[in-house]
């Protein structure tokens, strides 16, 4: 499925000319924390809700996740959705124990998503598939790795 993303955000845009590494402040997201919201624009550092919870009020879908098999299908149009990628540098699932286990994306790849711009805030929902062969351990679901065009 995907129950945490992690942000890179460039601290300052100063050093020594490019001979040191650039200064990164790393942000954490997790979906069961009420605040989570993901990161759309780097360059506007614009952040947009991760889904809804069971607790707050609304008739948008509840939870983060969105199925890929159901993007075709008339559910999610009452909301206006869009897809759109962003560009974490790792993703997170908790297997069935509960523990953590951290996913670094390579530059250029990114998370699938669909926002909903009919939705109060255009929450985000993290577009999942059926998880291969060898991450059936860890979850039967993941996120929707997609080609991109943000470079870290």
């Amino acid at each position: 499925m995907c129950g945490g993303l992690e942000f890179l955000k460039r601290k300052s845009e100063e050093g020594s000319l490019g001979l040191l590494p650039p200064d990164f402040e790393i942000i954490r997201v997790t979906f069961p924390n009420p605040k989570a919201a993901l990161r759309v624009d780097s360059d506007k550092d614009l952040w947009l809700p991760w889904g809804r919870r069971k607790e707050e009020a609304g008739d948008w879908p509840e939870g983060g996740w969105a199925r890929a098999e159901s993007l075709t299908k008339a559910y999610w149009t009452r909301w206006e959705p869009e897809l759109m990628t962003l560009f974490p540098s790792r993703w997170m699932e908790k297997d069935r124990g509960g523990k953590s286990h951290w996913f670094e994306l390579e530059s250029g790849l990114g998370i699938a998503c669909l926002s909903l711009q009919a939705a109060p805030g255009r929450p985000l929902y993290v577009v999942t598939v059926a998880a291969p062969p060898d991450f059936l351990d860890i979850h039967d679901r993941m996120p929707r790795i997609v080609a991109g065009f943000e470079v870290r």
